[in-house]
């Protein structure tokens, strides 16, 4: 199995992936500080996708060179820097086959990106394999956005009924990367409640990102399957908060592990 690209989720992957920009701006600072551009200037960005983070990393000092197999992603960033020229270079390659000699960067900096790599193992090692011995591959997690997680495990829940698994392709969790990472003989230094805050979000709006298959794991679903399943939460989720307009709270986090050799 390929690994999942989102070019059928270019249209709403920015919208649906929102995060508090406070605590995204001091997440990124944090970086900068702790591993300043003048000793790690160049770094590489697997899934560089829109720009989304390659993007205030350049705007921090750092020269960034990212891959992601989502050409209409990489249409976005290249808009972005048709407007304002940054040190962003990026080209299509797979993260399990990486065209970059050994030691190439000086730090990686990956979000959110092992669920969508089948070998996920290989992409771990390829990305090591590319930065230098004492640089470090930052896992960065920037929270839920839009997503309620109710409603996601409801419809997997309702596919799997159905048939249609819809769970990831690659890792099940970060802790099954981190246990992989550990075993390879890597270090690993967690931050995870420095940066914290709480989406709402209304149940009409979630229903709808859902609906628009939003998610990575909605294409999964056929189409009658999805829309039985979409149709079934609306039902369930509507009765339970009283109203579409009714609201979640969403507990967020932006969490980082630093992997070290």
């Amino acid at each position: 199995m390929d690994s999942l690209s989102f070019d059928p989720l270019v249209v709403q992957y920015d919208e649906t992936r929102t995060f508090d920009q406070g605590c995204f701006d001091a997440a990124l600072d944090y970086l900068a500080e702790r591993f300043p551009p003048r000793a790690f200037p160049h770094v590489f960005e697997p899934g560089i996708g829109t720009g989304r983070i390659a993007v205030p990393l350049a705007e921090r000092g750092y020269r960034v060179t990212g891959v992601d197999i989502s050409t209409e992603m990489m249409a976005i960033l290249e808009e972005r820097l048709k407007a304002r020229p940054l040190p962003i270079s990026y080209q299509v390659a797979d993260v399990t086959d990486l065209p970059f000699e050994d030691a190439e960067f000086d730090l990686a900096v990956a979000v959110h990106l092992f669920y969508f790599i089948p070998e996920w193992r290989r992409a771990a090692d390829e990305i090591l394999r590319v930065v230098r011995r004492d640089g470090p591959l930052v896992l960065m997690h920037t929270g839920m956005g839009e997503e309620v997680p109710a409603l996601t495990n409801r419809y997997h829940e309702l596919c799997t009924e159905r048939g249609c698994d819809t769970r990831m392709v690659g890792v099940t969790s970060t802790s099954e990367l981190v246990a992989y990472l550990r075993d390879i003989g890597c270090g690993i230094e967690e931050i995870c409640d420095r940066w914290t805050w709480t989406t709402r979000v209304r149940l009409d709006k979630a229903i709808g990102y859902l609906a628009s298959r939003a998610y990575s794991y909605t294409t999964k679903a056929t189409d009658d399957v999805h829309r039985w399943a979409v149709n079934k939460l609306t039902m369930e989720f509507e009765q339970s908060l009283g109203e579409m307009s009714g609201e979640f709270d969403v507990p967020n986090r932006i969490r980082l592990v630093l992997v070290t050799r």
